[in-house]
């Protein structure tokens, strides 16, 4: 997450078998095909819960209590049916910042899980990256010299704390580089039929990110644009594939290699927002300047529906999305 002066709040997929011309004249074929492998590599866990062509439907609140005043474009989404329950500008593209990872874990998910690759360590020797986690606005987690760090470590970072560089590096390990990995990130949100366009595996802008050697081609203002129902159904799908990413998503703070990754989410247990009504245990936060406060949050009351939120250029991400979650809880038939 970028952190700014006023708030310091902070698949390469083997492809096996496809000869050396295929993989050399057309990589970005490749990437698409390792995601499909790695979407059948999950198909019965996915054929319960709904195949990728499957709209997301409505079953929207009837004059709801509260229109999430502060959020330019909010979202509540019932995870079991995959129904959207409440939904403000939720169909325009915007700036989402970190909620970005959201993708980049879903992707670094598939593959360490595909290949027990949890412990593998990760390249993370590029002079941009070291630079990058030592950069007093857009770092935190630091890449120390003679250090290694597994795939289940920059996971937690970029998670937890909102790891930049941590993101890029997964990016890297997934793809091989990061212009692939972009390519993988736009390839699997087509796949699923999402309004989004990525151009970055952090959710930072490539007016950030150039000085780090990491912009992609295009205007130094390009950002990830992703709607907030697009943005949603991504958290779905990593939620499905791997439901205990709530396990480290809820935690205040957790020791990485020594370094102490604190997550800014103010709606868990022992911070400013907690409710316990509320049951949140998850799931990304995220700011820019230029995409203000987001936050995606999920909760589950007992024996009810998973519900996941999202909340897009607010001005109080944390309020807002508390007051959204408890007008769903209390007016929404499947979570009273």
């Amino acid at each position: 997450m970028k952190k700014s002066m006023k708030r310091l709040t902070i698949i390469f997929v083997a492809a096996i078998g496809l000869g050396a011309y295929e993989q050399f004249s057309n990589p970005f074929s490749v990437a698409k095909q390792a995601i499909n492998r790695l979407e059948h590599s999950n198909q019965d866990k996915l054929a319960a819960y709904r195949t990728d062509e499957q709209k997301y439907s409505d079953d929207l609140i009837q004059n709801p209590s509260d229109h999430v005043a502060g959020a330019k474009a909010a979202v509540a989404l019932d995870s079991k049916t995959n129904k959207f329950v409440y939904d403000k500008n939720g169909e325009k593209p915007m700036k989402v910042a970190s909620l970005a990872k959201l993708m980049t874990l879903y992707l670094t998910i598939q593959k360490a899980q595909k290949e027990n690759a949890w412990n593998e360590v990760v390249d993370t020797s590029n002079p941009g990256l070291v630079k990058l986690g030592n950069d007093f606005e857009l770092g935190g987690f630091k890449f120390k010299k003679g250090h290694k760090y597994t795939v289940r470590d920059l996971y937690k970072a970029a998670l937890v704390q909102s790891s930049n560089n941590s993101a890029i590096a997964l990016g890297q390990w997934v793809a091989g580089n990061n212009k692939k990995f972009i390519q993988m990130m736009n390839d699997q949100a087509k796949a699923w039929n999402l309004n989004a366009h990525f151009v970055s595996s952090s959710g930072l802008e490539n007016s950030d990110l150039g000085k780090f050697g990491y912009a992609q081609v295009g205007s130094k203002d390009d950002a990830n644009m992703v709607t907030a129902r697009s943005m949603a159904e991504i958290a779905d799908h990593v939620l499905s594939v791997y439901p205990q990413i709530t396990d480290d998503a809820k935690q205040v703070s957790e020791q990485v290699d020594g370094q102490t990754v604190v997550n800014e989410n103010s709606l868990l247990e022992n911070r400013p927002f907690y409710d316990s009504s509320l049951h949140v245990d998850g799931l990304k936060t995220g700011y820019t300047e230029a995409a203000g406060l987001c936050l995606v949050a999920t909760g589950q009351k007992p024996g009810k529906n998973r519900l996941i939120t999202v909340v897009v250029n607010d001005s109080s991400e944390f309020s807002d999305t508390a007051k959204l979650m408890k007008m769903v809880y209390n007016q929404s038939d499947q979570f009273k």
